[in-house]
């Protein structure tokens, strides 16, 4: 073991770029130890701190002379007391140049070993000839390489009963593990691959002693860089569910673990801490990783009870086939969002079905999931609609102890929810960085403004916009209203600028007011391969740590932040990549939106000063929108980002008319003088507005008034004859401007206004 260094030896060594940890070995360790824990990466300073969740302390280890070498270590002490609870804790990294990803490190009470492999390529596991022996009980720590398979043997006794389980996807791996167990001969005796969500678990009762061996594989042989894992064998007990799955914070509930191996449930306490979402849930004298429990703001209640608006409803469905049944009374044109949890909280097995009926037990509307998660059903109760049945199920008809939702009403229009995609942030001092947030629409279909809403001083955002879904312009696409869509925020640090840690807090406020908190990830695994879900866990409840690292050498920023353009209208927008003395990028400056707009052309240059013809048609829609610049940069041998801060430009309608009133009254033989405006903006191109009336009925006539460039007031005269029939007509005052300054000549043309024409009475009462 390396000597403890003392503190005041551990000076920070200048670095441009923040600490990348890669891999942290071992992945666990038994409680009541002292363990040396190496983080393996890049960036890797002495002088780093360890900001770290495990219980007990860290101590800083001397690390090797060529810790600058790719992929060197970095050693800590850590001393775990023998009462700290078994589960899963965050470790980072902090140090001057900014903050590291997250990892887990895991606390077991099982004796801990690792893999030969591991350390020593040659000693090979990868048959049941070759399988490497465990202590039962134990942990292993292990790693599966692209088309790795790895043996263990172990040692039973007639009539044992034992656990064997994985921790990896649950742990922060990519792999998607499977297990299969052989006794002496090599016969096959149990296999389990998804016991434990994507972690395989099961309990076997051997009936012959001897020696058995388990061979642990990734179910798709892939190549990953997250490939740890800890295969856990033991005789305990575990849960793999529990009810109900949430409670209101500041209550103490008595929640009961479910499934697993348990003959019957068993009652525990939750207790929410101060601001907390989650509480996690342990069984007693139990080796298995805690479940988490949710906590709201709302009222709860359990059913049968009545379902009230604004409060949650716990209920379980207990058996296969059941199908539980809530009434509401409602009124017609009456908005609103029926939403069930249950899969997404990773605690109960319910795919559920949502369903509304009317008080005759028609059907009116079900949803079964939004984007592979629980459903959430928007509803504008119909005519003749006082009453409406709220239905839950699951989809495949299955039931029982492990079968909980939540089932939440509100009384509000078509609802969205916001998910961070960025983890965690550093912002170069000076530079700027970008936050990605996904927006999961549900029934509404409208655009949301992001913001942070605790940002210190020193800091500015820019960008943030959610499109709506009508800019995109994808008229023949079908679920508009349950699509996602993403918004991305950059943060701009000052020169100079030194901030250890803050966790912000991202908001989004839609067109019609809705403010949602975006959730953050805690941290994010992305799987290699088809259909992989990343693996978060949003129960380490960090919203979106930030840190200022230290300055890069290149920068990069546009001519104007702010742009508005009117449609049809070309601008061009220039950038430079700044460059300090030896800096070095790829040459290129690529430019994105965050969201796809309709009818918008963009041509970009390639060289580090240029500019960017951004193009607008007539049929561009009316928005703002976020661009956003990227260049790469050689930096210390790694290729690093380099971002603008987002230009914000807004497409705007080239002329706006308003009149005085839009119903018009006539009586045949007679006239009428409409009186309007128009306001032309300071970008639009056209000279000549044309106001106009259509849609006139038989008779009557409104001659076309033309505006020039200087006019804005106007006055349109329409004329009924003696022959114009009495009666209510739907027409359209129209503003256009068939001059518009573009090469290719076309006629723009503004959305139109509707009004109401009445003509009342006879030629002979106007004489």
């Amino acid at each position: 073991m390396r000597c403890l260094l003392p503190l005041f030896l551990l000076t920070s060594v200048a670095f441009a770029l923040p600490p990348v940890i890669r891999e942290v070995y071992p992945h666990g360790a038994e409680r009541g130890h002292t363990v040396e824990v190496k983080l393996r990466g890049d960036g890797l300073l002495m002088g780093m701190r360890l900001r770290s969740g495990v219980p007990g302390s860290a101590s800083r280890l001397n690390p090797p002379l060529d810790l600058m070498r790719p992929g060197s270590e970095l050693p800590f002490l850590l001393t775990i007391p023998a009462d700290a609870p078994v589960g899963l804790y965050p470790l980072r990294l902090i140090s001057d140049d900014g903050m590291s990803n997250v990892m887990l490190f895991a606390i077991s009470d099982l004796p801990e070993s690792e893999e030969n492999e591991t350390t020593k390529p040659k000693e090979l596991n990868n048959s049941l000839a070759t399988a490497e022996k465990m202590v039962v009980p134990g942990v292993m720590n292990g790693t599966l390489t692209s088309g790795d398979e790895d043996y263990f043997a172990f040692d039973v006794k007639a009539g044992q009963k034992l656990v064997f389980e994985v921790e990896a996807r649950r742990a922060g791996s990519a792999l998607d593990p499977a297990i299969e167990i052989y006794d002496a001969a090599g016969k096959f005796v149990a296999k389990n691959d998804d016991g434990a969500g994507v972690d395989p678990r099961m309990e076997t009762t051997f009936a012959k002693a001897g020696t058995y061996k388990i061979r642990v594989h990734d179910t798709r042989y892939s190549d990953q860089i997250q490939n740890f894992y800890r295969l856990k064998i033991g005789s305990y007990a575990y849960a793999e569910a529990l009810f109900p799955l949430g409670a209101k914070r500041g209550s103490t509930a008595t929640v009961e673990l479910v499934g697993g191996n348990l003959a019957t449930p068993v009652k525990v306490k939750a207790v929410a801490n101060s601001g907390s979402n989650y509480s996690m849930l342990r069984l007693t004298n139990s080796s298995s990783l805690p479940l988490p429990f949710v906590w709201s703001d709302l009222d709860e209640a359990m059913e049968p009870g009545p379902l009230k608006p604004g409060s949650v409803m716990n209920g379980r469905i207990s058996k296969p086939g059941e199908v539980d049944k809530f009434q509401m009374t409602v009124k017609p044109g009456e908005e609103w969002v029926f939403e069930v949890k249950a899969a997404s909280l990773g605690t109960s097995k319910l795919d559920a079905l949502l369903t509304i009926f009317d008080q005759k037990g028609k059907k009116l509307a079900s949803r079964d999931d939004i984007e592979n998660s629980d459903p959430t059903l928007p509803f504008t109760i119909p005519e003749g609609v006082t009453q409406v049945t709220v239905a839950v199920e699951d989809v495949q008809g299955n039931g029982g102890a492990a079968y909980g939702y939540r089932l939440e009403v509100r009384k509000e229009s078509a609802d969205y929810t916001l998910t961070q995609l960025t983890p965690f942030v550093n912002v170069p001092a000076g530079g700027t960085s970008q936050i990605s947030v996904l927006m999961q629409r549900r029934g509404y279909e409208g655009g949301v403004k992001l913001s942070v809403d605790n940002l210190p001083p020193g800091f500015s955002v820019a960008g943030g916009h959610i499109l709506p879904e009508a800019a995109a312009q994808n008229f023949l696409e079908e679920g508009a209203a349950y699509r996602q869509s993403t918004g991305v925020l950059t943060i701009t640090a000052e020169a100079g600028l030194k901030y250890d840690f803050v966790d912000l807090q991202i908001s989004g406020i839609s067109g019609n007011g809705m403010k949602r908190i975006a959730r953050g990830p805690g941290m994010v695994v992305f799987p290699k391969g088809n259909r992989q879900r990343a693996f978060v866990a949003p129960w380490l409840e960090f919203n979106l740590p930030m840190a200022v690292s230290k300055a890069l050498p290149v920068t990069l920023a546009a001519g104007s932040p702010l742009v508005r353009i009117s449609q049809g209208v070309e601008y061009t927008l220039s950038y430079k990549a700044n460059l300090k003395a030896g800096a070095k990028t790829n040459g290129k400056i690529n430019n994105t939106t965050a969201a796809k707009i309709g009818n918008l052309r963009i041509l970009k240059g390639a060289q580090e000063a240029s500019s960017i013809l951004v193009n607008t048609n007539f049929s561009t829609p009316i928005t703002t929108f976020d661009m956003l610049l990227e260049t790469q940069a050689d930096i210390d041998g790694r290729q690093v980002p380099i971002y603008s801060p987002a230009i914000e430009i807004e497409v705007a309608q080239g002329f706006q008319m308003k009149v005085d009133t839009t119903n018009l009254k006539l009586t045949p033989g007679g006239k009428l003088q409409l009186k309007g405006s128009i306001w032309r903006d300071f970008t639009f191109e056209g000279s000549t507005v044309k106001i106009a009336a259509a849609d006139l009925p038989e008779n009557v006539t409104c001659p076309t008034v033309e505006l020039s460039d200087k006019e804005t007031a106007f006055t349109l005269t329409c004329e009924a004859s003696a022959q114009a029939t009495a009666g209510k007509y739907d027409i359209r005052l129209t503003g256009t401007a068939p001059d518009t300054g573009r090469k290719a000549k076309a006629e723009y043309k503004i959305q139109d206004i509707d009004a109401k024409l009445v003509i009342v009475g006879s030629a002979q009462a106007a004489r």
